[in-house]
């Protein structure tokens, strides 16, 4: 590992800027830091209300990502008051975050770090303290004492696991004490602290102690590469198996990894053993649990088994800790499901926190490898996991999230979505929470929409998606369904126009206007209905039909009969996967002229002389023949594809909505 440190971004910044600065050069490191993970400090002086100096310590908040913190990511203290606690002999956990509360210089700063305390009794002004995989690939050995002291000598000072919190601020604390003039603390099985008298100063020190550590384990383990990922049908099958029964209490997301790196440790001949010892640090703990699931046979095996299984010896693990399972308990089904022969699944309530296991345990598996490499990699016992796992500390990182929105958990896959009513659909999901995949034969309006939908805080990515192709369907399906861990709403929009009279309408007009308006459908909702049911957890497939279903036009017999047709299709669904619990509703829009591709100057100029009026009041036509007289535009639409795609509709298949302003002809019937 180098140093990132430069003398021209680093010069003249004040002590916060300075502080902000080395804190990204640390975060920016994931060998380092994850997701929230380790944390820095800085003591200097700031002037108080009555114009005095007040000794400070700006550290990191809770929870606060070092690779992206700023500024408003510290909380300042007032210094003296934590530095006098040192004084006691022991402190309640509850009373600690009463006393640095107490010391905070600024109300709606963020909590600070669970290990704040450490910060302010160690004396130096710049503080860095990381869970760098090197270090813990030394600490977590049955002899882990004697490897550090073989590595670093008498550099370090050594401090024995304490849970985070008072008791092990003040052993850090003694440990530098009695030998002033060590470089850093190794922390058993947690991580590494550093400090200097100036930022470069600490930051350096961090650097060339984890540089220390690789180069001793590179002597005996080189990283694996990563590789390409490997993809199958037969992990795409595995994925939604494991969806269906994992998301029974809550809907959950599965990320698949089938990468060379994952598949070196996955089909290791001793998985099943090196993979049940624990997590790297009790940290991890709260993303990843205990233990990952381990999974043989994927064609043949029993799911809901090994589901049970799991969730039996975690129920277990927190009794013979001394929980009780029967009045607290978190989610007991597995973080981490580790395949052979296949790959690994990382689960979480969103494709994000899904991202930050999957990235976690890639990171401990070389923990894993390189300790085993020096002798034999050994974690905490697991009543000390299980109090970090339970402790209300730690939880506060994850307790302080959003609030589920209607659609969180569900995957939704929309066709035709790079413009029109396909990405106002896109939009609304996305908007309740819906990991939205923007489908269309355009792919770069596809990934327009898809990052508008990301700009606006929602979760989105594009896919190219030709509804007259079988082998780009499937291929679509597989790839969401290896993102996702599978389906729960499938919007089949795409559609084109055909304006002709019948009787001048060519062979190739009608064959192209059935391909996409009845034949698409058909291709991407059987698609769709395979894996549904592969996932046994029902769904909702929604329709976008149109109003000519029920009340056709002059000159577009080729449009309304594959709409028909399409209506029947849904229909015919509905009544096949009832007792799948797969619902299947129409939404009957009329005309919607935004930002449609649909409606070219070509339909436009056949439908305004079908209707005889002229072009440049088309629009004004379709709003004044409805009886709201209102203009249909896609975010009508969208709702309505919402109420039918949401729990709202539960009881409701095989139903038709119409979305036109009241056209008495249309109906439904």
């Amino acid at each position: 590992m180098k140093s990132n440190w430069t003398d021209r971004e680093a010069t003249g910044l004040d002590p916060l800027a300075l502080r902000v600065y080395s804190s990204r050069l640390l975060g920016s490191e994931s060998s380092l830091v994850l997701y929230g993970g380790g944390n820095t400090s800085v003591k200097h002086e700031m002037e108080d209300e009555a114009g005095g100096v007040v000794r400070v310590l700006s550290i990191k908040g809770s929870g606060t990502d070092l690779a992206t913190i700023d500024v408003g990511g510290f909380s300042p203290l007032a210094l003296d008051p934590l530095v006098r606690l040192r004084t006691r002999s022991s402190m309640a956990d509850d009373l600690m975050v009463e006393l640095v509360a107490r010391a905070l210089l600024n109300t709606v700063a963020p909590r600070p770090s669970i290990e704040t305390l450490l910060h302010a009794f160690i004396p130096l002004d710049w503080v860095d303290h990381s869970h760098a995989d090197a270090i813990l690939a030394l600490t977590n050995q049955p002899s882990g004492q004697a490897v550090v002291r073989d590595v670093f000598a008498e550099d370090v000072g050594i401090v024995p696991y304490i849970k985070p919190g008072f008791l092990l601020s003040k052993a850090a604390a003694d440990v530098y004490d009695n030998d002033p003039s060590v470089v850093g603390l190794i922390l058993e099985n947690h991580g590494l602290v550093t400090f200097g008298e100036s930022a470069r100063e600490s930051y350096e020190r961090h650097i060339e102690l984890v540089s220390r550590a690789e180069n001793s384990i590179r002597k005996v383990w080189k990283t694996p590469p990563a590789g390409r990922q490997r993809t199958s049908r037969v992990a795409a099958g595995l994925a939604t198996r494991l969806r269906g029964q994992l998301s029974i209490r809550n809907r959950m997301i599965l990320r698949f990894d089938g990468a060379s790196r994952v598949r070196q440790f996955v089909d290791r001949d001793d998985v099943d053993e090196i993979s049940q010892k624990g997590p790297v640090t009790p940290d991890h703990i709260l993303r990843t649990k205990q233990l990952p699931m381990v999974l043989h046979g994927s064609e043949t095996v029993d799911i809901v088994r090994e589901i049970n299984n799991y969730e039996d010896q975690y129920r277990g693990y927190v009794a013979r800790c001394g929980g009780d399972a029967s009045s607290f308990m978190h989610d007991p089904c597995p973080r981490v499901i580790l395949a052979p022969g296949i790959g690994m699944f990382s689960t979480g309530r969103t494709a994000s926190e899904a991202d930050k296991v999957g990235e976690i345990y890639r990171h401990t598996m070389d923990v894993i490898e390189a300790a085993s490499a020096i002798d034999r990699y050994q974690a905490l016992p697991e009543r000390d996991l299980y109090e970090i796992e339970y402790w209300p500390l730690e939880l506060y990182k994850l307790m302080h999230g959003p609030a589920d929105r209607e659609l969180a958990g569900r995957v939704a896959a929309v066709t035709g979505a790079a413009s029109g009513i396909g990405k106002s659909v896109a939009r609304r999901l996305a908007a309740e929470g819906a990991h939205v995949f923007v489908t269309d034969i355009d792919v770069v309006r596809a990934e327009q929409v898809a990052e508008g939908i990301r700009n606006d805080g929602g979760v989105a990515e594009s896919m190219g998606l030709d509804v007259t192709d079988q082998k780009s369907i499937s291929a679509a399906f597989r790839k969401m369904v290896l993102g996702t861990g599978g389906l729960d709403i499938v919007v089949s929009n795409a559609g084109r126009a055909e304006a002709s009279a019948i009787h001048k309408l060519t062979l190739a007009a009608w064959n192209r206007s059935f391909d996409i308006n009845a034949t698409g459908h058909f291709l991407v909702l059987s698609e769709a209905v395979r894996w549904l049911r592969n996932q046994d957890l029902g769904g909702n497939l929604v329709l976008v039909c149109t109003k000519n279903t029920f009340d056709p036009g002059r000159d577009f017999g080729a449009y309304s009969a594959a709409k028909a047709a399409e209506l029947q299709l849904g229909r015919v669904l509905a009544i096949e996967n009832g007792e799948h619990n797969i619902r299947v509703n129409m939404v009957n829009p009329d005309a919607v002229f935004e930002e449609s591709k649909l409606w070219s100057k070509k339909i436009r100029e056949g439908r305004a002389a079908a209707h005889g009026v002229p072009i440049g009041k088309l629009e004004n036509y379709y709003k004044d023949r409805n009886l709201l007289r209102t203009k249909i535009t896609g975010t009508e639409v969208a709702e309505a594809v919402l109420f039918l795609a949401s729990d709202r509709s539960a009881a409701t298949t095989g139903a038709v909505i119409p979305v036109d302003g009241g056209v008495t002809g249309a109906f439904p019937r």
